[in-house]
């Protein structure tokens, strides 16, 4: 019989994809998620969502509770939505404090609450630290829908992006480590490369097709260790 696994995440794990010849999001067959699950004969039980914050998680938990209590592991993959802004209202009063979505106090309290609960369902919880953003990528996307100027006034560089989303994939590990809940590193996956432009839709945010395949690549030994499973042969 084969081991459940929950997964609660955002757009990340839900397989999303931005594909340019059809100009829209759309769910990648072969994300990295479903690629492991095929691999290591899991049950995989997806309860992803487009944007979701992990206090957004938290409040949501209680419709599916009966699933994380019925899966052996629950990965959780959350932080990145979190380390957003609201981009729109940056540029209106860019010379203005801002606090990411969540600020990192609350998404430390409602991602231990989160890691917690699903542990006292009885499942194992399995942490997953962020993918990185590819700042200048991501700042051309969203700064279709907002002044340019106005954002870089406040942001003064594109580095910022990505240096809030280190901040929170780092709260993430911390939070983990202080309850003894093994992590997943997506992230070296993308920073080994010197390059890793074609790992990212052209958004800079979501994995592309190939770097669904990379995450899954890069994973698949740590799953393996985690899970007790058998290894392949050292090359």
């Amino acid at each position: 019989m084969s081991a459940k696994l929950c997964v609660i995440g955002d757009s990340i794990t839900g397989g999303v994809v931005y594909r340019d010849d059809a100009a829209r999001y759309v769910k990648c067959r072969d994300s990295f998620v479903n690629l492991l699950g095929a691999e290591l004969g899991l049950d995989v039980h997806n309860h992803s969502r487009f944007g979701c914050t992990s206090m957004a998680a938290l409040s949501r938990l209680g419709r599916y509770e009966e699933d994380v209590a019925g899966c052996e592991y629950t990965l959780v993959m959350l932080g990145g939505n979190d380390s957003d802004f609201d981009w729109p209202e940056v540029a209106r009063t860019p010379d203005e404090p801002h606090e990411c979505n969540t600020p990192m106090g609350c998404f430390e309290e409602a991602y231990s609450k989160l890691l917690d609960r699903v542990a006292a369902l009885g499942s194992r919880p399995i942490a997953m630290n962020l993918i990185p953003v590819f700042g200048r990528r991501y700042f051309k996307w969203f700064s279709k829908r907002a002044d340019p100027e106005q954002l870089m006034r406040f942001l003064g560089t594109t580095d910022s992006i990505e240096h809030w989303n280190e901040m929170y994939s780092l709260a993430v590990m911390r939070v983990a480590a202080s309850r003894g809940v093994p992590v997943l590193d997506a992230r070296s996956a993308f920073l080994f490369r010197r390059v890793f432009d074609p790992m990212f839709s052209a958004d800079g945010i979501h994995p592309s097709v190939e770097g669904h395949r990379k995450m899954y690549e890069f994973l698949l030994p740590q799953m393996r260790r985690i899970l007790g499973a058998p290894s392949a042969a050292a090359c």
